[in-house]
């Protein structure tokens, strides 16, 4: 596996961690303080105590933990779905061929079409992030990184996930083009 290329995934990966990290405190702070005002109310202040007591080591790693939580399952999701976003205008250009040649496709070949390549492209970027939990180690590096280091990849993992939206949707065009391209 190309060092550069395990080194990037991770990172892209690492960051969007820390940005569900981030909302997840936002969204937890805000459900506090409405709690806040709730517990005020008369008849229900008497529940604050047992709300009180769940604020545990166990309820931080179900949000915040890193091998098993809520932030780090959305942030395998979600850097799933980025990545797979750029294979997929090569499965969009590739469905555009039949439906050009036929005049449109079956569910079931449009979504191999699609499947094929999206699963193909994905094995590498599983080996290099979550095989045998890899990104653990690369975590631990990266918090280890300097403010610039975490500004830097903040910035890269911008691009990256705006830039897959952009291939996604473009290549949904480049099949309407390639299907007009075979119509004719």
């Amino acid at each position: 596996m190309d060092f550069k290329f395990e080194y990037f995934l991770n990172a892209i990966h690492y960051n969007i961690y820390l940005e569900e990290v981030w909302s997840n405190k936002k969204t937890n702070k805000m459900v506090n303080g409405l709690f806040a005002v709730i517990f005020k109310i008369p008849f229900i202040g008497k529940y604050r105590k047992k709300y009180d007591g769940q604020k545990t080591k166990e309820l931080f790693d179900f949000y915040y933990g890193k091998k098993v939580g809520l932030s780090i399952s959305v942030a395998h999701h979600l850097f799933g779905y980025f990545y797979s976003c750029y294979p997929a205008f090569l499965s969009f250009v590739l469905l555009g061929i039949p439906d050009g040649m036929f005049g449109g496709v079956n569910l079931i070949v449009a979504m191999a079409v699609i499947a094929l390549p999206i699963g193909l492209c994905y094995i590498p970027t599983y080996r290099a992030v979550f095989s045998k939990d890899r990104y653990l180690k690369y975590f631990k590096q990266f918090e280890k990184e300097d403010e610039q280091w975490h500004k830097k990849w903040k910035r890269i993992t911008w691009v990256f996930c705006i830039g897959s939206v952009v291939f996604a949707i473009g290549g949904i065009f480049a099949m309407w083009g390639v299907s007009l391209l075979f119509r004719e």
